[in-house]
């Protein structure tokens, strides 16, 4: 019996390990990659930065977010490294039936497995608004679509709007309504415009917009996100979490795989461990 048992759990042991030192290695390879080639949408969080005055209070949320998101991407890569070293642990020690090995990946394991579960409540609890949309909300209002042409970071700044709304194919944060809120901000349109150059570039047939096109995309007002007008009038952000909810249910799907292999790893590993002789 027990010798049934080790051999499940030594090759039990060693299939997860490998698959997941495998995940692992893509995961970091990731991680390098977000951390180089850092998202688009973001450099508006950093070029708002520049042009903020000394003494603006809004600055330091929009510092603050930037960094939450450059230390989540360390963090990230920091995990996939110990992840490939547990499962380095994991392997060696099911296939050598190393009681050393076996009780250091049991011990590793446990702690990130507890780690994993306070990181999910505390991550469940936080305000991903907050974070994230409330930086570009203050961020949105530095636009000006006609800077003076010796300010050079007022420039960039619309580029960098631009830029990003076309190719997300999306219009402000929340909606398009967004460039329309004058109340504490005056983005500087021409007269009739409501909203940038980069919200009309492409239209839902997946073709650029004629400059005719242009006009009337950039004076239009429809009460829906432009779906009936043909133009991309959804917000940003708002498309962001449309594609996260759409994916909620496959994402709660793996996560709860992994918490269902990682248990099984513990139980797998302490029951091979004792059935190793000294």
């Amino acid at each position: 019996m027990d010798s049934c048992l080790g051999t499940v759990s030594k090759y039990f042991l060693f299939i997860t390990n490998f698959l997941v030192f495998a995940l692992g290695i893509a995961v970091l390879g990731c991680g390098i990659w977000v951390l180089v080639d850092q998202p688009s949408f973001f450099n508006i969080l950093d070029d708002a930065h520049d042009l903020c005055k000394e003494g603006d209070t809004t600055c330091d949320d929009i510092v603050s977010n930037l960094s939450f998101y450059s230390s989540a991407t360390y963090i990230m890569i920091v995990i996939a490294a110990l992840v490939i070293l547990i499962a380095f642990f994991g392997c060696c020690g099911a296939m050598k039936e190393s009681k050393c090995l076996l009780g250091t990946y049991f011990t590793i394991i446990l702690a990130l497995f507890i780690v994993m579960l306070i990181g999910a409540i505390l991550g469940y609890s936080g305000n991903f608004e907050d974070t994230i949309k409330t930086p570009f909300e203050k961020a949105l209002k530095k636009y000006n679509d006609q800077p003076a042409e010796d300010d050079q970071s007022a420039q960039n700044y619309k580029s960098v709007w631009n830029e990003v709304q076309a190719e997300l194919k999306c219009c402000g944060i929340g909606s398009f309504k967004d460039w329309q809120n004058t109340t504490d901000a005056d983005f500087n349109f021409p007269p009739n415009f409501n909203k940038p150059e980069g919200c009309c570039v492409w239209g839902r047939d997946n073709e650029k917009l004629t400059e005719d096109q242009i006009t009337v995309c950039r004076a239009d007002n429809p009460t829906d996100d432009g779906s009936i007008s043909g133009f991309y009038f959804k917000g940003c952000y708002t498309a962001f979490t449309d594609k996260i909810e759409s994916n909620q249910d496959l994402v709660i799907g793996l996560a709860i795989g992994i918490v269902a292999v990682m248990f099984l790893n513990i139980l797998f590993s302490f029951a091979l461990c004792m059935t190793v002789k000294s």
